[in-house]
């Protein structure tokens, strides 16, 4: 879809506190749309006028769903968002259409035995796709009838029942014609991670060892590959590296089985590779270490062209959702269009960003604005924020994410406001997207992980996935010492977008840390060496 702006909006939105109808219909179906949706639905409106805006929706998601039923005159909508925000005590004794729209087999897994029957009675007639569900989990051996159970019914249970009950009831020896059924189901991909990012699942995890990789994508053959080093058979994890590095697609992809190619042979032909690449990632950075050689394709300064004309406007959001699009096929042309364009300090980063897609990735720009807003913070807290920003947001402060997080360091909605009346500031969401206001309110939660987590990567994890998530990954034993940490733990995360993430900010913590203080340089491997579980004993 085209992400095309009107010439001339009437309401300049972000310059007012209300969003009105009008507004709302003059803009591209986008993330940043439904976020100005998700807070029309907020405002006093009629119910026709939530209709209106929720057909604009580009993806509908429980929040804009629960703020349009507040505002329809429909009682089912109502209704059905009661039955999913429900409580599993007061769900279960609901009508069956209630418990159908909010039970998970999660939740399900917490019911007792004559819960969990009397539900089935409830629900049996109308949906016999949860009923198979809920039997499995009521069972007297839940694997049994898990194995016997349909592929759907098998993925639907088994992906989503969470990972104590998973350890306690299906950490079994999955027979050859079970994993030959399941294997050509995309859902398979997510049992696999689940099975081998779980260390209660060790008999399981044995029968992942001989599993064919022929026709599974580079994902899951890449966990086979991790789950055969868990179980320390090396030679198996060779075979599956080499096959998940035919099917890589992103050149991160294939330095990380690089990488592994060096851990489980230790030939240096793997370090000379990795330090190749011109991706700048954590493996060629530590490769390129480790060879001494310098990397020369990261640009830390970009010469902006003076120009007479009126900078791009930074405030808003749909303005640079036309650059995205835009920008995907980058020529000569359009680069002298957006260098006389992105022409103030603060547009560097939207500079770097068409910069790095014209150079077709070959360069990584590690800019460093905002100096003016964070230069008198000490220098290990500026790369750490320089290191989040460049993830979150290549330095673009109207960034909006799909889960709402806004600008450059992409805080989300209910942790700016929490953070605005811990700062005892007037809560104002839309200076979110002021980078002055956002980088102060990313240092202030950082002083928060950085009490509890120390490390950068560990910071990270917290930042991303939240300290609750890093806390319970750390108390179930990653990152203690053993063969191939941290490096193992790294791979091992449960949340693919977590785990990505922490790779990338380590990296560019370790770059800008190296570019900020020349007199004082760290070394990756010191920076691997210092993760330390705070609950090792």
């Amino acid at each position: 879809m085209k992400l095309l702006l009107p010439l001339l909006i009437t309401i300049n939105i972000f310059a007012q506190e209300t969003i009105t109808l009008n507004w709302l219909e003059k803009q591209p179906k986008s993330i940043a749309k439904d976020f100005y949706i998700y807070r029309y639905l907020n405002q006093d409106i009629s119910p026709e006028q939530s209709l209106k805006a929720i057909e604009q929706v580009r993806y509908l998601n429980n929040k804009i769903f629960y703020r349009f039923a507040n505002k329809s005159d429909d009682d089912s909508f109502k209704k059905l968002k009661s039955c999913m925000r429900m409580k599993t005590s007061s769900l279960i004794k609901k009508e069956d259409y209630c418990i159908q729209s909010g039970l998970t087999v999660y939740e399900a897994t917490k019911l007792s035995k004559n819960n969990l029957e009397q539900v089935i009675d409830k629900i049996e007639n109308n949906y016999p796709k949860l009923k198979k569900k809920l039997d499995i989990l009521n069972s007297a051996i839940p694997f049994k009838s898990l194995e016997q159970s349909t592929p759907d019914t098998f993925f639907n249970t088994f992906n989503e029942c969470g990972g104590v009950y998973r350890a306690k009831y299906f950490n079994n020896y999955f027979p050859l014609n079970l994993i030959k059924e399941l294997k050509p189901h995309k859902q398979f991909a997510q049992t696999v991670k689940l099975i081998v990012t779980n260390k209660n699942m060790k008999k399981a995890q044995a029968s992942l060892l001989h599993v064919n990789p022929e026709g599974l994508d580079f994902k899951t053959t890449f966990h086979l590959a991790i789950n055969a080093i868990v179980n320390k058979k090396d030679d198996i994890a060779t075979v599956y590296l080499e096959d998940a590095y035919k099917k890589a697609y992103y050149q991160m992809q294939k330095d990380n089985i690089t990488f592994w190619q060096y851990k489980l042979t230790n030939d240096k032909k793997y370090l000379k590779k990795l330090a190749s690449s011109w991706d700048i990632n954590l493996y060629s950075l530590y490769a390129s270490e480790i060879l001494n050689k310098k990397q020369t394709n990261i640009i830390f300064e970009i010469k902006q062209k003076s120009s007479n004309k009126k900078s791009f406007d930074i405030d808003d959001p749909f303005k640079w959702l036309k650059v995205l699009n835009e920008s995907k096929k980058m020529d000569d042309k359009k680069l002298l269009k957006y260098q006389d364009l992105f022409n103030s300090f603060e547009t560097i980063g939207h500079l770097a960003f068409v910069k790095e897609r014209y150079d077709r990735y070959r360069n990584s720009y590690f800019i460093t604005p905002y100096n003016k807003y964070i230069g008198d913070y000490k220098q290990s807290r500026q790369a750490l924020i320089y290191a989040i920003a460049r993830q979150e947001s290549r330095f673009i402060p109207t960034s909006i994410s799909s889960a709402y997080a806004m600008g450059t360091m992409q805080i989300m909605p209910f942790l700016s406001k929490a953070i605005a009346k811990e700062l005892k500031d007037k809560y104002d969401i839309d200076k979110q997207l002021k980078p002055k206001t956002n980088l102060r309110y990313a240092n202030h939660h950082l002083n928060f992980l950085e009490k509890r987590l120390k490390h950068p990567l560990l910071i990270a994890y917290g930042y991303n996935g939240g300290i609750g998530f890093t806390n319970r990954i750390l108390k179930q034993g990653l990152f203690k010492k053993g063969e191939y940490e941290p490096f193992l733990s790294m791979e091992l995360l449960p949340y693919d977008e977590t785990k990505k993430y922490g790779k990338k900010v380590l990296a560019n913590y370790y770059v800008y840390q190296n570019h900020l203080n020349k007199n004082n340089k760290i070394k990756l491997s010191t920076l691997f060496q210092k993760i330390q579980n705070p609950y090792q004993h």
